[in-house]
């Protein structure tokens, strides 16, 4: 995998400035090994793209299109060649924006952004707020003040330092094609908030549950080419058996492989699944207490590989190391060392991204009885209206006592336009903040993470796929009856395998979390780093240290958020720049 960033400028003397320092970036800001290189000039010299990492020298032959197929240098025009950006529906191949005098840079690193247009340093306090809250960013910030997120369905062109957005169908031409792309469509549109794009509920159940179905074969068909079998996450739920079925269907090979033991109700629903599709299963046991784990290295690792956008209670890897031009694989409970195996050469899938189908966390906010009946055999409608407020409300400012006044008065302002749309449509509301927020930009930055070390396909994120589940009737979608209807058309012999639900309470048996149930070690360290960057690295200028410091009391009772915390600090003190240093390992409990 390689980033790629592009310069467009009113001068090639402004241009060449930016440009030698997008090339003079330092390698501790990015996850894979250096050096940048140019890959494509405009002839006026106003204009560049560059590459960094792993396929950059094969890509400076002219071949200048992003990763993703997300930045390219566009077709001359009368004033020259304009640099050229777009997103997808779900936006999980990034797009970031910076503005300057005299200039635009866009790349799908956003670090790497914010240094070229020095603004690395320039932290925006929304971000550290979201990420102590849900545990990602929310619609455009980054942790770089000026430092934007391309909405989603979103087309760019920068022509001379200046930039031209179109949201819509007419902007969303065909992107050169990309090991991450994620599907182009020919029918996009955009309503609301964010460019919150889908054609809602103009198609019934079951001829949307044929396009959806139809969409799903033909991403995965593709991969009929790729040299070998695809290894699915196979789990006992509704999604990947999904993506199971589809990859049957098409033909593609595949190896489903599970977490947990034997007896787990996800091996066991799997296992049956694997048996019906004729595809074979492998499962792997889950870690045990006992483990020594490198946290803060974990902490670094977090904030360099997911781009600042994660909080590292999430499991997504090592940054590559310079020295092997290798990325750890190592897993969550085991706390590898910054330098591991080589990063995997499998084409991996799951089932990422089938809470589209399911209408997001208006799924949530609908109750248990929208799977009897719809959204009529639902809640009533002002019920319905207060549960979707509050469950916004509790997603997105439930921590919003550990920040200080200022900050906190203006990321709650930043959710005001979302306040409209829940007084008019509740649920519709929830499933666009899920589609604008937690795919784009949780997986988003998850799935950045991921490519580090693995070929990783999500076909549930594929643009035709989502907006013909977007077409189906919102009541249809929280119901479950469009995820059933999908797995009928791909696999009818599927139809009748239950879902895994959780096992029986057996201490002996559970798989052990070391991130929810870490002891007194690992609690003192993370209070102690927490308090001692936060001082010097500019956390308590957002955070109130007098309520941090009783979140870090022993034993600590909200751990995911003391990790989101110790994220930030590390953040915030640029700590994370050492992620390839080697630290100390600490028993977990």
């Amino acid at each position: 995998m390689f980033f790629t960033l592009g310069v467009s400028a009113a001068s090639a003397e402004r241009c060449a400035e930016l440009t030698s320092r997008a090339l003079a970036a330092d390698p501790s800001l990015m996850p894979v090994p250096g050096p940048a290189a140019v890959a494509w000039r405009s002839p006026d010299g106003r204009a560049a793209i560059l590459h960094w990492g792993v396929g950059a020298e094969r890509a400076g032959d002219g071949a200048a299109a992003s990763h993703a197929g997300t930045i390219w240098a566009g077709p001359a025009g009368p004033r020259g060649v304009p640099l050229c950006a777009r997103t997808s529906v779900t936006r999980v191949d990034p797009v970031y924006l910076a503005e300057v005098p005299g200039a635009a840079v866009v790349a799908d690193r956003a670090a790497w952004a914010a240094w070229t247009a020095s603004r690395l340093d320039d932290h925006d306090p929304l971000h550290v707020c979201a990420l102590l809250s849900p545990g990602f960013p929310l619609g455009a910030v980054t942790p770089f003040t000026g430092v934007a997120a391309v909405g989603p369905a979103t087309a760019l062109q920068l022509l001379d330092g200046t930039v031209k957005r179109d949201t819509g169908a007419s902007g969303l031409a065909r992107r050169p094609g990309g090991a991450g792309h994620q599907g182009t469509t020919g029918h996009q549109g955009t309503t609301g908030h964010q460019g919150t794009t889908g054609l809602q509920g103009t198609t019934g159940l079951q001829g949307g549950a044929r396009e959806v179905a139809e969409a799903l074969v033909a991403a995965v068909a593709p991969l009929r080419d790729a040299g070998g079998p695809v290894e699915l996450s196979l789990t006992g739920g509704k999604d990947s058996r999904l993506i199971a079925a589809a990859l049957v269907r098409a033909g593609v090979p595949v190896v489903a492989r599970t977490h947990g033991f034997d007896d787990h109700p996800d091996v066991v629903v799997a296992a049956e699944i694997a048996r019906r599709l004729g595809i074979e299963h492998v499962v792997r046991t889950p870690a045990t207490p006992g483990q020594r784990v490198d946290v803060l290295g974990r902490i670094r690792a977090t904030v360099l590989v997911a781009d600042g956008m994660l909080s590292a209670f999430e499991n997504v890897g090592r940054p590559v190391s310079a020295s092997t031009g290798s990325a750890s694989t190592g897993s969550a409970s085991t706390g590898s060392a910054s330098t591991g195996p080589a990063a995997s050469p499998a084409l991996t899938a799951g089932g990422h991204g089938g809470e589209l189908l399911r209408g997001g966390y208006a799924e949530t906010a609908a109750g248990r009885a929208s799977a009897r009946g719809g959204l009529r055999g639902a809640v009533a409608p002002a019920r319905r209206a207060a549960r979707s407020a509050e469950l916004l409300r509790r997603l997105t400012t439930k921590h919003l006592g550990l920040v200080r006044r200022g900050p906190a008065s203006s990321y709650v302002a930043s959710l005001a336009p979302w306040t409209p749309r829940l007084a008019r449509n509740p649920l519709q509301a929830l499933d666009d903040f899920y589609l604008v927020n937690r795919a784009g930009r949780w997986s988003a930055a998850a799935r950045q993470a991921y490519l580090l070390r693995e070929r990783l396909v999500q076909p549930l994120f594929d643009d035709r796929v989502v907006l013909a589940a977007r077409a189906v009737p919102l009541g249809e979608r929280v119901s479950g009856a469009l995820s059933a209807a999908v797995l009928a058309e791909l696999s009818p012999t599927l139809a009748d395998v239950p879902l895994a639900g959780k096992p029986p309470a057996d201490p002996g048996r559970a798989p052990f979390d070391w991130r929810r149930q870490y002891g007194a070690g690992v609690a003192a360290f993370l209070r102690g780093y927490i308090l001692d960057l936060g001082t010097v690295g500019g956390l308590f200028d957002v955070v109130s240290q007098p309520a941090a410091e009783k979140l870090l009391a022993p034993p600590h009772a909200d751990r995911a958020t003391v990790w989101a915390l110790a994220t930030a600090a590390c953040l915030l003190s640029g700590d994370y720049r050492r992620a390839r240093e080697t630290a100390a390992q600490l028993a977990v409990t």
